[in-house]
């Protein structure tokens, strides 16, 4: 029974080639773009996921002024598990924020994502070693992931590992045991590339004057109050943490602390951006809207071509074929449609895995041909074939025999308004795609090439790890690589643009008391960044307090604290007061998402974070020669370097252009702007389709009146706009509808961006006429084919 009704499907579903093909065909297109977006969606949405802890971590923070850390003192996690019997678990991570070298015997990598964590982190986010028990332990333990371990020890069976030194330089002066794998987890908002498990004793060593930040994780009991916790912890917070040494020259010491779960760190933590979680959303929408065109344009079809089923459903009826079990026969033949686009969709995707990957810029490998996205296409197809089919089945099935068989019959004329309606539909989507895709574009390029307040070309970033505090510590640097010819300047400083976010202390100015982010940096820095100086000067060697108690501060700062004449003024901050000698221009040092906070700058590393991120800019031209010229040499300019603490990694010269680091944080945008050219073009794609059936379809039904009008001495001109203008009507009314819901959706994505382009009318003239313009082309050729066809072939008789 099964197989006969299939085949009656596929005999009826391609009883019309062209027209069957072109649907299926968007059909297949539709469902292709549901797949992209579901592999990205099923791959977000799943960090840790697998934890049967997941609805019960929470992270601890601090909130100040608008502003979120995930930092906090290593004595809140203590006074929590002392008090506070409704936590079952707390525990603590810091991460090592440099890329340092693993150098075994046998091999050797890189590491990015150092950490070092507790035991109560092993149990929550489950985390376990081969053949190494982690429940307890009172000594420290040091695993590496296992893709890390393969490469630092090539030759080693994780099951069978004995403890193994590694050392982070090639001197040996700095060297850990490792003592095996972890084993592969999913994904998880833990990340590591090296963790190092700390003993239980490690907690009470911490102390209250211990002054590194931790990440602090609780694991809670079923059923919390967590409104209630969250201001048990605050409480503890306020009357016994804040008021700590480590924490009285940060802002955040008079914030509050809040409680972020574990579901939302990935995609929208509060210290963090939401752009993971807008992109899910958007691509999730997309992909439907995607699905709706294609639903449709099949919906279209069927309708257009009922009155050439109108005898076979006549005969039908006649015979005693209820009108139940026509509406299922054409269900059926639907069903059958979307099934078979779905397995082409498939086939399309796994055939152009490799260039959507590097298109759409997320691996389509990491998640995808699960059994999730198969049951989530299955379900599509089935819903798309109850949504596009149920309304041609039920006009379809509910004709007259009497009617048809007499031959006054007509559904086309019947059914135009609902058809054209749908085809409206389709163009409005289309040209709201096409703004939105437009526009997009505009403020990402706005973005990589609009003004950032300092200048990243040619800048390039070290990365080997040293810490530089006292200009005395960076002098031997600066001499040595000054004798480069490609080299125009060099600096060291604490923060880089693109890396962590410097902590956001208090300072200062009479009575006025405001947060203020602090970078400690050398002598030039704002030439080598090419940040404008506005009033006053830079730092200079020739002033001795300018390493004493100069700071320079951005224009944000100058504003916050209200000061009309800065240069020469007295701020305090980090026990220290500091003379401002310069104003320089704000710097999006963090992207283009957040306005640019208030920063003071001083070489005096009076706020304890260690400068290490050294900077380099070269002259153009010379950036290949002068690299190749430091990598060779960096192995004798590191031993020349005695008075600072340094882990310089010898000969391993490391360094990445400043440009690309920056351009890092704005690849979720990146990835957005090309999933919405994708869909963008899919959408255009499928509206295209429909507009090619249904006008093939109408100057197939008047081919007897165009050849009727052409013998009574109709112009090919007159018949082309007789046959188009309802097509020019449609693509009017789209435009009036699309263009308006475009500029509110886009104004909406805008308000996302500190700083953004605005938007032009132009912009959607632009969109609007290349919607006409594509859907001209559309139909113009068949519109001229039957205008200048030879009218005896048309009427003669049948």
């Amino acid at each position: 029974m099964i197989t006969n009704f299939f085949k009656t499907a596929w005999r009826n579903a391609f009883r019309s080639k062209l027209f069957t093909t072109l649907n299926i065909l968007g059909l297949s297109l539709g469902f292709a773009g549901f797949i992209l977006a579901y592999l990205y969606i099923n791959r977000e949405t799943s960090y840790d996921q697998w934890n049967p802890h997941y609805d019960d971590i929470y992270l601890i923070g601090l909130s100040y002024q608008g502003n979120h850390t995930d930092l906090t003192s290593p004595a809140l996690a203590m006074a929590i598990k002392e008090k506070l019997p409704e936590v079952d678990a707390v525990g603590q991570v810091a991460y090592f924020p440099w890329e340092v070298p693993f150098i075994s015997d046998d091999g050797q990598t890189y590491v990015k994502d150092w950490k070092i964590a507790d035991l109560s982190i092993v149990r929550m986010f489950g985390i376990e070693a081969y053949n190494i028990p982690l429940n307890d332990t009172s000594s420290q333990i040091n695993l590496l992931a296992p893709g890390i371990f393969r490469k630092v020890f090539p030759k080693a069976d994780e099951g069978a590992f004995e403890p193994q030194q590694v050392v982070l330089d090639p001197w040996g002066m700095t060297a850990y045991d490792i003592h095996g794998a972890t084993k592969s987890r999913g994904l998880s908002n833990l990340t590591y590339e090296a963790i190092f498990l700390m003993p239980a004793s490690h907690n009470s060593s911490l102390g209250q004057e211990n002054k590194s930040q931790y990440q602090t994780y609780i694991q809670v009991k079923p059923g919390a109050d967590i409104t209630q916790l969250n201001h048990k912890i605050d409480e503890i917070y306020q009357h016994e943490v804040a008021k700590l040494h480590e924490n009285n020259t940060m802002a955040f010491a008079k914030g509050q602390t809040y409680l972020d779960p574990l579901k939302n760190l990935h995609l929208r933590p509060r210290h963090g951006s939401n752009t993971g979680y807008l992109t899910v959303w958007a691509l999730g929408i997309l992909s439907g809207v995607i699905l709706l065109l294609a639903g449709i344009n099949f919906a279209n079809l069927m309708i257009a071509q009922a009155n050439k089923r109108a005898k076979e459903i006549g005969i039908k009826k006649v015979f005693g074929v209820s009108r139940s079990q026509l509406a299922l026969q054409f269900l059926g033949e639907v069903l059958f449609q979307c099934l078979l686009a779905s397995a082409i969709a498939w086939g399309l995707v796994v055939g152009c895995q490799r260039a959507l990957q590097q298109w759409l810029g997320y691996d389509l490998a990491v998640s995808s041909w699960s059994g999730q996205v198969a049951w989530q296409l299955l379900l599509a197809a089935f819903v798309t074939a109850l949504v596009s089919g149920i309304y041609p089945a039920t006009i379809l099935s509910g004709y007259h025999p009497v009617n048809i068989l007499k031959g006054s019959f007509q559904t086309s004329y019947r059914t135009a308004w609902f058809r054209y309606a749908l085809l409206t539909f389709q163009f409005v989507i289309a040209i709201v795609f096409i703004t939105g895709m437009f526009i997009l574009h505009r403020q990402l390029d706005y973005m990589r090439q609009g003004d950032k307040g300092f200048e990243p070309e040619q800048v390039v970033y070290i990365k080997n790890l040293a810490l530089l505090n006292k200009p005395s510590d960076f002098k031997v640097y600066r001499d040595r690589m000054a004798s480069y010819p490609g080299i125009a300047s060099m600096t060291v400083a604490s923060h880089v643009p693109g890396g962590t976010m410097p902590a956001a202390r208090e300072f200062q100015f009479r009575d006025v008391v405001r947060k203020s982010d602090h970078i400690g940096v050398d002598f030039d820095y704002f030439e080598t960044m090419g940040i404008d100086v506005l009033e006053g000067r830079s730092f200079t060697e020739s002033f001795a307090a300018d390493s004493i108690s100069g700071a320079v501060i951005n224009e944000a700062a100058a504003q916050a604290f209200g000061m009309q004449s800065p240069v020469g003024q007295t701020i305090r901050g980090c026990d220290i007061d500091f003379e401002v000698v310069g104003v320089v221009k704000n710097s999006k040092m963090q992207g283009f998402e957040q306005l640019a906070r208030p920063t003071v700058y001083s070489i005096n590393n009076a706020c304890g974070q260690f400068k290490t991120e050294i900077l380099v800019k070269l002259k153009p031209g010379a950036s290949g020669q002068t690299l190749a010229a430091l990598a060779k040499d960096w192995d004798s300019i590191s031993k020349d370097w005695e008075s600072a603490v340094v882990s310089s990694q010898g000969k391993n010269f490391r360094y990445e252009f400043l440009d690309q680091k920056y351009a890092a944080l704005h690849a979720q945008q990146e990835q957005l702007e090309s999933a919405f050219s994708a869909f963008t073009i899919l959408s255009v794609a499928i509206a295209v389709m429909g507009l090619f059936s249904m006008s093939a379809y109408s100057i197939s039904l008047r081919q007897k009146e165009i050849s009727i009008r052409k013998v009574l001495g109709a112009s090919i001109g007159q018949l082309f706009m007789q046959l188009n203008g309802t097509f020019f009507r449609i693509f009017l009314l789209a435009n009036l509808i699309a263009l308006p819901l475009a500029y509110v959706l886009m104004n909406r994505w805008l308000a996302t961006f500190a700083y953004r382009i605005a938007m032009q009318w132009w912009m959607f003239a632009v969109a609007g006429l290349a919607a006409v313009v594509i859907a001209l082309l559309t139909i113009s050729w068949q519109a001229i084919y039957a205008a200048v066809a030879n009218p005896v072939d048309s009427l003669r008789d049948e």
